[in-house]
């Protein structure tokens, strides 16, 4: 990837993370998890971009690993945060009630 094209493609996955953070409710959870995670997303995002660019998701294996990889690090997450609720309260709490879950769909597929 060409390095003068990076801080473009960077300052477009700020802006695109910006935008998906305020669709939630201000002083909200998700708003909140956003913040956390600003950088780290933006940069995560850009490694996409620059994955797809290159090539390595065009090939059926590469991309399976990458989903594997995916659905095993969302299964352990969401495995922990059962575990979790059934002895706290608070804001995992609210996390759980927006009803996310993807494990099952990663099954499915």
């Amino acid at each position: 990837m060409d390095a003068s094209k990076t801080p473009s493609t960077m300052t477009s996955e700020v802006e695109q993370t910006e935008r998906v953070r305020n669709r939630g409710k201000p002083d909200g959870l998700f708003r909140a998890c956003m913040d956390v995670i600003r950088t780290s997303h933006s940069v995560g995002q850009s490694l996409r971009t620059a994955a797809l660019a290159a090539g390595l998701l065009s090939d059926a294996r590469c991309y399976a690993e990458l989903l594997g990889q995916f659905y095993v690090a969302t299964a352990a997450m969401e495995r922990r945060m059962n575990e979790l609720l059934e002895s706290r309260e608070g804001e995992l709490r609210r996390v759980k009630e927006l009803g996310y879950s993807f494990s099952g769909g990663y099954e499915r597929d």
